[in-house]
């Protein structure tokens, strides 16, 4: 599984278990309240709007149980036609009847739009529905009695209850696939472990042991295979690293130590935070384009790092004057085998949320815009690449 953003790919199983019930309680709920009306059909003076409201509601319960699953547009007809039939009530009792607390026709079918809009929004949407069919119930009986005030609180409290039910059943499920995603990064990490140990470290260390011992020129290629074999030997065991044990990072800062004489950084004068992990994933990703720059755009290319912060991303763009590079040339790198672009670059953004984009043209430089969030959960992306 990659490690992209957390999505609702599914409901929960408390939501499904909920949408299910719906489908099985408004049906039920109108027989009892068809059977109600039915008992009381001699009080009433249009029985014929009794009869349409019932079979409008009998449709739309059909329709509701056939779409199994409840969206807003689902809660919505079910709070207008518990409003239309509570309304259409004064329609078939008299008025006195009514204001005396009969029951409305719907009865209880009216709580079925307060549990849908509860399952989408969670507790305020409950409780938005339930004051809606409150304020129904509260016009149509003019004068609020015990029955009416007891219904309304009944109401308040299933839309609350039920929505903060969903929340969490959100919230958990949410919890439980970064903690499975960061179970298989950690296997990941083993199994690369493995792999790096037995081919690359070994590699190192041989040519740190024989570039020490041939000595002259050859102790800078030892000294510099000995620094990969650290760094290498902390990522593979998920040690951090000196330079990241800090909680924050100034970007600005970080990024700052990579101007040279080929290269310029410009960053705001307002310091730029950020976790430190999200800081040194950033500096690694525009090491990585530098030294493309410094690889492929030719020996008197120069390149220019800027720094923005636009909102809650920051955005790093690399440009350089170089050779550039024609259409598909990434594609074609990652297919060989050459993964700067696809990994060191662009899965640094895609892990930290965010996306690395290149413009270039043979002759006419190329461009690295690299944007991220500048806070996200681990392991959590809030982009897709």
């Amino acid at each position: 599984m990659a490690l992209g953003r957390i999505r609702n790919t599914g409901d929960p199983g408390v939501v499904g278990a909920f949408t299910r019930g719906l489908a099985l309680f408004r049906p039920l709920a109108l027989a009892y309240a068809a059977l109600l009306a039915y008992l009381r059909r001699d009080e009433m003076t249009r029985p014929g709007v009794a009869v349409a409201v019932f079979a409008v509601l009998g449709l739309w319960s059909l329709v509701a149980a056939w779409r199994h699953r409840v969206a807003w547009q689902t809660a919505a007809i079910d709070l207008v036609l518990a409003v239309a039939g509570i309304a259409a009530t004064s329609l078939a009792y008299p008025r006195a009847t009514v204001a005396a607390g009969a029951l409305t026709l719907p009865s209880i079918w009216s709580s079925a739009g307060v549990v849908a809009a509860a399952v989408r929004g969670g507790a305020r949407g409950g409780l938005i529905a339930a004051a809606v069919i409150a304020a129904a119930d509260l016009i149509s009986v003019g004068k609020p009695n015990f029955a009416t005030v007891h219904n309304i609180v009944l109401l308040f409290l299933v839309g609350g209850l039920i929505g903060l039910a969903v929340t969490l059943a959100r919230e958990g499920q949410r919890v439980s696939e970064i903690s499975i995603r960061a179970e298989e990064a950690y296997a990941e990490r083993e199994r690369l472990a493995r792999i790096v140990h037995d081919g690359v470290l070994q590699a190192l260390t041989f040519i740190n042991r024989r570039g020490t011992q041939i000595g002259g020129p050859a102790t800078e290629l030892a000294d510099l295979a000995a620094e990969q074999e650290r760094a290498l030997r902390s990522l593979v065991s998920g040690r951090p690293r000196l330079d990241d044990t800090a909680a924050v990072s100034d970007l600005a800062l970080v990024l700052r130590t990579l101007d040279d004489d080929r290269v310029t950084v410009s960053t705001p004068a307002e310091p730029v935070t950020l976790p430190a992990h999200r800081a040194g994933e950033l500096r690694a990703a525009v090491v990585a384009a530098l030294d493309n720059v410094r690889d492929h755009a030719g020996p008197d290319a120069r390149a220019w790092v800027l720094l923005e912060e636009i909102g809650g991303d920051v955005v790093v763009t690399v440009r350089d004057n170089g050779a550039g590079m024609p259409p598909g040339r990434a594609e074609e790198a990652a297919a060989s085998g050459r993964l700067g672009m696809a990994s060191s670059i662009r899965g640094r953004l895609r892990d930290l949320g965010g996306e690395a984009t290149w413009t270039s043209a043979p002759g006419t430089g190329c461009t690295v815009v690299l944007t991220a969030p500048k806070d996200l959960e681990p392991l959590a992306p809030r982009r897709s690449a």
